[in-house]
């Protein structure tokens, strides 16, 4: 019997700070992702391809503050805006580097996945003013309180060999990333 492929995609932004590789994930404090460090990725919707996917994604998930520097008054009015921003990041690098990004298994076989996630670099920003603003919600404005964080690469690999039950189950399941992350590292 035939099975429908499901399509998603998903992004880790890097960034060089002080020379050395971070990566950018999140956390979010309540659901079956809670304490877990989490990638920017989901389904894709019906006609989106793997980047607008994954762009779209990282905006929702970063409640379309990641480039919007110091200004959250009004999400919506930027999610478009940071939505092209991180589609464009993602066309670049996949032109420059064609293999910049992991396939994600099927958790069963007769459910087959058509997954990527992308590995895109982004300059570096503090995360400080974002996870305050999320810490402080109180009227209910954000979806879901997150926090945002970089792993310098050394510690991620550290995390992927020894503590993957830290990792999201969907990142543990990215073919080559282990490898991906070192490439990136040493430049």
């Amino acid at each position: 019997m035939y099975k429908a492929v499901k399509t998603g995609a998903g992004v880790i932004p890097f960034a060089l700070k002080n020379g050395t590789s971070c990566f950018l994930f999140h956390k979010t404090f309540s659901g079956r992702r809670a304490g877990l460090l989490v990638d920017f990725g989901g389904g894709s919707r019906a006609g989106e391809s793997q980047v607008q996917t994954a762009a779209r994604e990282f905006v929702e998930e970063t409640e379309a503050m990641f480039f919007a520097g110091n200004n959250h008054a009004d999400p919506e009015s930027v999610s478009h805006s940071q939505y092209l921003i991180m589609q464009k990041l993602i066309e670049q690098t996949l032109q420059q580097w064609p293999d910049r990004f992991c396939n994600r298994t099927s958790e069963h076989e007769n459910r087959p996945r058509d997954w990527k996630t992308f590995f895109v670099e982004v300059a570096y920003r503090d995360l400080e003013d974002m996870n305050r603003a999320w810490a402080q919600d109180t009227g209910g404005r954000f979806k879901k309180r997150r926090e945002l964080l970089w792993l310098p690469a050394k510690q991620l690999l550290e995390i992927i060999d020894n503590r993957p039950e830290l990792l999201w189950k969907r990142i543990r399941q990215y073919h080559g990333m282990r490898e991906l992350v070192q490439v990136i590292a040493s430049g």
